[in-house]
């Protein structure tokens, strides 16, 4: 992948795309109307029934053109900075439209506004492919300690011996997805938290699908820190049932919330993550051991923050989302895949 280097000034307008319902969104909305900037909140959704876009490409390959919300009219050329935070879905206009036909139409809508919006000379809070690239837990659990931080020792495979292998070397092994933790069907959702896996079930069913494994971090409490530019905003989250010690995620109603500090190597080692992988926001999980040491178990370029706010009120991540966005900053990189 190679970049296109720009410039940044104060941006005319800040775009948000995000879906109208999403209240972390309406947060940063009323932290950015506190500030000399205009902001247009944009939805996928929008399109086409209540939003058009009008964009030609310039001989210099930038795009030129409009974007129309309603009565507002904004330029391709005006929008500084572009915070992509969980868009809805666009919704195809025409009328008598078959069941891929309409699928079609909304895979051309989105490839279309996103593409374009994705190429403007801007900040992008995260840049669709930085995202993505930051989405896979293999590439971003190997990056880590070449940044300075520690993992848990980790396997991941569909070779049943490979597994049996892996887990003899621990006292414990815990599995947990490499993907979303959430399976919906039909009928109901199942969620698959982190959870111990004992060497007698590491039989040949292994081989139907690949599995990941990690050495059991004997856990004092877990951290999650979010991360805006360069700020870090970290709550401490201490488990009160076996559930929750095992995976936070499995049971909300037994947590308690607290800061923390994060200690410098490791405040160094998630920057250097973060630049490495070319994001401008994320939210991290670490495990801290009973002898202290930090391991980051996961990073999540578009992580929910809000319930932290509710936790800890002095956080105001949306108020350091709203700074990021509309502050002067470094040359942006503009991918191309």
């Amino acid at each position: 992948m190679t970049a296109r280097v720009v410039g940044r000034a104060r941006p005319h307008t800040v775009c948000l795309l995000t879906s109208r319902e999403n209240l972390t969104a309406d947060r940063v909305v009323l932290a950015l109307r506190k500030r000399p900037v205009k902001v247009l909140r944009l939805d996928l959704a929008d399109f086409p029934h209540r939003a058009r876009l009008d964009a030609t490409l310039d001989p210099r390959g930038r795009w030129r053109g409009t974007v129309q919300l309603g009565e507002r009219v904004v330029r391709l050329e005006e929008i500084g900075s572009l915070w992509w935070w969980h868009p809805g879905k666009a919704e195809p206009a025409a009328p008598g439209l078959g069941v891929e036909e309409a699928r079609w139409a909304w895979r051309e809508t989105t490839a279309s506004v996103t593409g374009v919006l994705a190429s403007l000379d801007c900040l992008h809070v995260n840049h669709p492919s930085a995202t993505h690239a930051a989405q896979s837990k293999p590439a971003v659990l190997a990056l880590a300690p070449h940044c300075g931080l520690s993992v848990p020792p980790t396997w991941i495979g569909n070779e049943p011996a490979g597994a049996v292998t892996f887990a003899r070397q621990a006292d414990e092994v815990v599995g947990k997805p490499v993907t979303s933790p959430r399976l919906a069907t039909l009928t109901q959702t199942q969620a698959f938290f982190t959870t111990p896996v004992p060497v007698c079930r590491l039989d040949a069913s292994v081989a139907t699908m690949t599995h990941q494994l990690q050495h059991r971090v004997p856990k004092a409490f877990e951290v999650r820190v979010t991360v805006v530019g360069r700020r870090l905003f970290p709550v401490r989250i201490n488990a009160h049932s076996a559930a929750a010690r095992e995976d936070y995620r499995a049971d909300y109603d037994n947590l308690s919330y607290q800061s923390v500090s994060v200690p410098e190597e490791v405040e160094s080692g998630l920057l250097t993550l973060m630049k490495r992988l070319e994001l401008h926001y994320a939210s991290s999980d670490f495990i801290v051991d009973k002898r202290g040491q930090w391991q980051l178990v996961d990073l999540n370029p578009a992580g929910q923050h809000r319930w932290a706010e509710a936790q800890l009120p002095g956080l105001d991540i949306a108020d350091a989302l709203a700074s990021l966005l509309i502050a002067p900053g470094p040359p942006t990189p503009v991918p191309y895949g």
